[in-house]
């Protein structure tokens, strides 16, 4: 008996060493203590810097930062979210048991490469069919793209998706101690990934499923089954849920307030990015896919793979041409030198799974049993379909604004996450019915009949080949550009030199295409050949397994090492000295120790405000880099501080006392002092009544913010002031703890003082003596009072309902996690020994 346990275990075993060794292997240089350059984690700890720096003191995070755009909530920045409040009932171990402890990035491909096993093994594949599949599925192409970025969330996110998926099987397998215990576990565990836009990508899929399983259980009068089934699913969902209460609902609540929430200044002219109730359509549908883009998943540069020039140099017609053309133009052009020439107008990477992955999922599609395959090829079909966004308008903007949800998140492209992920499900299970089935005859029929559908993809993309153009969107505008030109020598020297460019940029672009086009008919016919020797009894079950397994791995590492290599990797020293290094200007700034804020400018106005978090590692700032900011701080910075210079009322009411921006003379960064930043808080002598918050907007454009202030008519009951102004009265800055601030005034008459900080009535309560007292939306983003005369203190503190309300749901929905898996334990291990 001991001797079969060993046996059973060897597989699963072997599985968790192949995992390891080649996540270690493929990023051996963060074992030697190397990190990554990932430009997005790099702003992340830029944005939070501060905050770790309050808990180092504190004890814990912060739930307000002040270090960017002059204040906002930490909920997507960092927090200690309810599920690690007590230790004890921590299901951080899980995660790491799950990882084997291994250090970022080899940590995401093992998880990934197990919660896919797992899946596998429950859709019953062979051990051997399930460790091929989870490694082509752990390094889909995507996923070392996204991790090269920084996007950590979203892998961890999209490793976790298979285990989620899995559990939900198990359930609908009637394995119901299990399948509750794993659900609720990796419910919480992709949600607590905090990603929510892959989480929403989850439910699309797990509603494909569910639906098919509730049309296969109706079939076969499973009635009974479906209710139990779906019962347990949803109150094991509603657990993981509850896990995640404080993320959640901090989210909830952050969101409707956040530019995902929508604007209240957005009309039919608005410029902006969003609508009354989330993005909009062109912002939401930004990054979208050409309609014969998603091709990329099975010959990865049909578009070009990525921005950078991907042809090596001394190959490439368009770099043999630039050396040709005048030196000034050459250098113009070099913008327009990458080999990407797709419909989200640049990237990283492309999506591509693998030709062997893709050959077995379409093959699968004729040869699985109906079970599965009806619903992975819908929700695939709808997921290729969203990726087109702008592409497909009136379906996709059908779909964002009646799909709920939706329209609060961007990039379409993002959702080829799913056909990932199911066509590698898909292949697992075509591999198993291939290996498994003993009528053989009847499979090669089956077979046949699936390479014809192989063979129409391939005549697709050989279609896309002679019918593109190869121009880009930017290649476009450059001839658009040119052909603007007013003097008509000038333009016909001009043009002909950017026409030969972009024909040699288009025989580069072709000869990528056409290469890969060859490349995946190759890996492709390799895998033909191996199962055609299986069916015909030349190969045994193992070695073609083993051998599809390998070829598969082969071709998609061979595509990620264009984009995930060593060379992403560097120093941890020199990471540090490259991108937080303090400089002549921080350690200048550094010495001023009062509370004030900077406006970084070295990346342009735009630049401050949409990915520029830098500053905020040492210094509080006006702009910053976050993908939900405050929607009433978007509408300033839209509608005042893309104007900068011509915005100083609204700089010195936010208490700008810095500029930070390049030295005209030798590009070097440089500062100089605002004189008129109003401090921290400040007397106005009058208040004006607008009505209507873009009344209120336009009035701050030639508002004296030292001496007025500008409410919303509807707000006016709550301003009280006497008209005498007494200017010997002070109000002053005692302490600022970011959730807690604290401020002293003394004044012979009733005023109104307005505080550089930002209005979020979703937490903050202020109190006057210990009394509290209405917070009062002022000049449109910050905070007012109405002071009554003499000596008070006035306190403001930061205490969301939203977060403390929801600790005990996370908390007994962990003891709950923790008593299904401990419960599934002991009656797994009872039954076994029975």
């Amino acid at each position: 008996m001991k001797k079969n346990n060993w046996k059973s275990l060897l597989p699963h075993l072997i599985a968790v060493i192949i995992f390891a060794v080649v996540a270690i292997i493929y990023c051996k240089p963060a074992l030697e203590g190397k990190v990554l350059q990932q430009d997005d984690t790099t702003q992340w700890k830029a944005m939070a810097q501060s905050s770790f720096k309050f808990k180092e003191q504190h004890g814990h995070f912060p739930l307000w930062t002040n270090s960017m755009f002059s204040g906002m909530p930490t909920y997507q920045i960092a927090m200690d979210g309810g599920n690690t409040t007590w230790d004890f009932l921590s299901i951080e171990p899980i995660t790491k048991l799950l990882s084997l402890g291994l250090p970022k990035p080899a940590s995401f491909f093992f998880l990934a490469c197990i919660c896919f096993y797992f899946l596998a093994l429950i859709l019953r594949c062979n051990p051997y069919v399930a460790i091929g599949t989870a490694i082509s599925y752990a390094y889909c192409t995507y996923n070392p793209v996204i991790i090269a970025a920084g996007h950590e969330t979203k892998m961890w996110a999209i490793s976790y998706l298979p285990a989620l998926i899995g559990s939900i099987i198990l359930l609908f397998n009637k394995k119901y101690i299990l399948g509750t215990a794993f659900t609720a576990l990796f419910t919480s565990l992709l949600i607590g990934a905090n990603h929510l836009q892959i989480t929403y990508y989850a439910l699309i899929i797990i509603v494909f499923l569910a639906v098919s399983f509730i049309i296969y259980s109706i079939r076969n009068k499973e009635i009974k089954h479906l209710l139990v089934a779906g019962s347990l699913a949803l109150i094991a969902g509603l657990i993981g849920v509850g896990v995640n209460a404080v993320t959640l609902k901090t989210t909830s609540e952050y969101g409707k307030l956040s530019i995902r929430g929508g604007s209240i200044l957005a009309d039919s002219t608005s410029k902006g990015n969003a609508t009354k109730t989330g993005l909009n359509k062109d912002y939401a549908f930004s990054y979208s896919l050409y309609k014969t883009e998603p091709l990329a998943m099975m010959i990865p540069r049909i578009y070009g793979g990525s921005s950078g020039l991907e042809v090596k140099e001394e190959n490439s017609k368009a770099i043999e041409k630039l050396k040709e053309l005048p030196q000034q133009l050459s250098q113009e052009l070099q913008n327009n030198l990458g080999a990407y020439w797709g419909g989200i107008g640049g990237t990283s990477g492309p999506p591509y799974i693998g030709a062997i992955i893709c050959f077995l999922a379409l093959i699968g599609f004729v040869i699985v049993d109906d079970k599965y395959k009806w619903w992975i090829l819908s929700a695939c079909v709808l997921a290729i379909v969203l990726s087109w966004g702008k592409y497909f308008d009136g379906f996709n903007t059908w779909i964002l604004n009646n799909l709920p949800g939706y329209n609060k998140f961007r990039a379409p492209s993002m959702i080829l996450v799913i056909p990932t992920f199911l066509c590698c499900m898909m292949a697992a299970l075509s591999l198993q019915k291939i290996i498994s089935t003993e009528n053989k005859e009847a499979l090669f029929q089956q077979y046949k009949k699936g390479l014809y559908i192989v063979a129409g993809m391939l005549l697709l993309a050989v279609l896309v080949y002679f019918n593109s153009d190869f121009l880009s969107e930017s290649d476009n505008a450059l001839l658009k550009q040119v052909s603007s030109i007013p003097d008509a020598q000038q333009k016909a020297t001009i043009t002909e030199s950017v026409k030969s460019f972009l024909n040699a940029l288009k025989a580069d672009r072709k000869s990528l295409f056409m290469d890969d086009l060859l490349r995946t008919i190759g890996f492709m016919a390799v895998a033909g050949v191996l199962i055609w020797l299986f069916i015909k009894n030349k190969i045994s079950q193992l070695v073609t397994v083993i051998a599809i397994s390998f070829f598969a791995f082969v071709d998609v590492i061979n595509i990620d090492l264009n984009y995930f290599n060593a060379d992403k990797f560097e120093d941890a020293a020199d990471y540090t000295a490259a991108n937080f290094q303090k400089t002549k200007v921080d350690e200048i700034l550094l010495q001023d120790t009062t509370k004030f804020r900077v406006f970084n400018l070295l990346e342009g106005v735009q630049g401050a405000f949409n990915h520029n978090a830098k500053s905020a590692y040492y210094f509080n700032s006006i702009g910053g880099y976050h993908a939900a900011k405050l929607s009433i701080y978007q509408d300033l910075v839209e509608n005042q501080l893309y104007n900068f210079p011509n915005c100083m009322p609204v700089i010195n009411m936010l208490n700008t006392k810095y500029f930070i921006q390049r030295d005209p003379q030798n590009g070097q960064p440089t500062y100089s002092t605002n004189p008129n930043a109003l401090g921290n808080c400040w007397f106005v002598k009058a208040v004006e009544f607008k009505k209507g918050p873009k009344a209120v907007m336009n009035a701050l454009t030639n508002l004296n913010t030292k001496d007025s202030a500008v409410v919303d008519f509807n707000e006016k009951e709550l301003v009280k002031y006497d008209n005498i102004f007494d200017s010997t009265g002070t109000i002053s800055l005692i302490k600022n703890e970011n959730d807690f601030i604290q401020y002293k005034s003394n004044s012979n008459t009733a005023k109104f003082a307005v505080f550089s900080e930002v209005y979020y009535d979703a937490g903050w309560k202020a109190y006057i003596d210990g009394k509290e007292s209405p917070i009062i939306k002022t000049n449109y983003v910050l905070r007012g009072l109405s002071i009554p005369a003499g000596k008070h203190d006035i306190t403001f503190e930061f205490k969301p309902n939203s977060y403390f309300s929801s600790l005990k749901i996370s908390h007994a929905s962990l003891a709950l996690t923790w008593i299904l898996l401990f419960g599934a334990g002991f009656l797994t291990y009872k039954n076994r020994k029975q």
